[in-house]
């Protein structure tokens, strides 16, 4: 019954947005929510480190020219030396395989970044069914993240005090046997944006990005 339900998922056409972003208010510009589609509340097992997240999660008007746009607030030293502010997309379903190409706009007061894709499937022990929440997903891929830095590479997205936009093309080369075959295992991706690292202050994010281009 299990993989009848998988088959019908991989064949169910993709939502009419997947034409183009496949990001659902990736612009933070819902009118109604403006965090429509986005997790910044944590209060799973395991995620007491979050307790608080959504209390430094929150959409600007405008910042630096830019309309619409997220604010993730590093309040404290700690908060940034340790797992920082995040948020995370709503699952994305996905095709098996495929190029993507994934970009960003962000600037910085203080921290650091990760802005990066990451593969989920179902849970062995959750039915398939619409419109699922990262917790009835397990991992089962992580992509390279987005670099703002003139040298791409490292643990952080490098990001600066001035917009910029990073992108590139996922995945980033050839695969390896085992490698392509989680890879093809991916059902749903997930956008992870997290302010991590450097000092206290605010890391703005808007237009995020990703499109299917094979």
């Amino acid at each position: 019954m299990k993989q009848a339900w998988l088959i019908t998922l991989l064949l169910l056409p993709l939502p009419v947005w997947a034409a183009g972003n496949l990001v659902r208010n990736g612009s933070f510009d819902d009118e109604a929510d403006p965090l429509a589609n986005w997790q910044s509340k944590y209060e799973a097992a395991g995620e007491s480190w979050y307790k608080d997240n959504h209390q430094f999660v929150s959409v600007l008007k405008s910042e630096s020219g830019r309309k619409s746009v997220l604010r993730l607030h590093v309040p404290t030293q700690f908060i940034a030396d340790n797992p920082g502010v995040k948020v995370d997309s709503f699952p994305i379903p996905v095709q098996p395989g495929g190029k993507y190409r994934f970009s960003a706009f962000a600037r910085s007061t203080g921290p650091n970044c990760r802005i990066l894709l990451e593969g989920y499937k179902w849970r062995p022990d959750t039915k398939p069914q619409p419109n699922p929440t990262i917790y009835q997903l397990r991992k089962a891929y992580k992509f390279e993240q987005l670099f703002f830095g003139a040298v791409p590479g490292g643990i952080m997205g490098n990001v600066g005090p001035a917009w910029q936009r990073a992108t590139t093309t996922l995945p980033t080369g050839a695969m390896k046997e085992l490698q392509q075959k989680l890879y093809n295992s991916v059902q749903f991706l997930i956008i992870h944006v997290v302010a991590i690292g450097g000092t206290v202050g605010d890391l703005y994010v808007d237009d995020i990005v990703l499109e299917r281009i094979n």
